[in-house]
């Protein structure tokens, strides 16, 4: 489907939304994606580039949503490459900084795997990164008519490596947002319908991005504090 620039972005029905997989499968998710797992990314994936459809501008648990942004195309630079593409971004509050969150869809470096990312950027000014590639391969699951997002906590230190699991969940998830931390010491970061359209000022899409963005938060704070031990910022 074509969309005009600067038109109202007309959404497709839910029973259209496997019409988007063949283009979504170009450049955004990976073209051996299964397509239970395709449908969701796609519904995911228009609600995203829906800018008439606001998310809530309220205080959340650890953030406050200053404005919804709409969707801005970001070069994303990474140790193995680069990412290009739309993200739905979110200028946030969060303590005494000024953070813009966004939400986009990736094909990991490898072309193979579909990733959901959420970037932050200090500022207006400041450069982007990717706080969190949530692998869709891996942490997607469906049942029935809901699907579950999760992760296991793995995280990227850039030079330094690897972080420590117990690290991240002890002394940054759990004082922070312990909401999403599961009994097993994974993280629990969303639940939506298998069955309609996504909006993201709905309870389920609004619950779940306020769940990457604090995770997203977390696991950053965790990196700086890294960093800044080994004298790198």
């Amino acid at each position: 489907m074509r969309r005009i620039k600067n038109e109202p972005y007309v959404r497709v029905t839910f029973d259209e939304l496997p019409t988007l997989i063949p283009t979504l499968k170009i450049k955004r998710i990976a073209t051996n994606l299964k397509d239970s797992k395709a449908i969701i990314m796609a519904n995911i994936y228009e609600c995203l580039m829906d800018s008439d459809n606001k998310f809530p501008e309220r205080k959340y648990t650890i953030f406050k949503v200053k404005e919804d942004m709409g969707v801005k195309k970001l070069q994303i630079g990474t140790p193995g490459g680069g990412y290009y593409g739309p993200y739905r971004r979110f200028k946030i509050q969060f303590r005494d900084q000024e953070l813009i969150a966004g939400i986009g869809m990736n094909r990991f470096l490898n072309k193979v795997r579909t990733i959901l990312c959420v970037s932050l950027q200090k500022g207006e000014d400041g450069k982007p990164h990717h706080s969190l590639q949530l692998g869709v391969d891996d942490y997607m699951s469906i049942e029935g008519k809901k699907c579950y997002f999760t992760h296991n906590g793995n995280i990227g230190l850039g030079e330094l490596g690897s972080g420590k699991h117990a690290v991240l969940r002890e002394e940054y998830i759990r004082p922070l947002y312990p909401e999403i931390i599961k009994e097993d010491g994974t993280y629990f970061l969303g639940q939506l319908p298998t069955n309609k359209l996504y909006y993201l000022n709905r309870r389920p899409m609004t619950n779940f991005i306020e769940n990457l963005i604090s995770y997203a938060i977390a696991r950053d704070m965790y990196r700086d504090d890294e960093k800044r031990k080994a004298g790198l910022i």
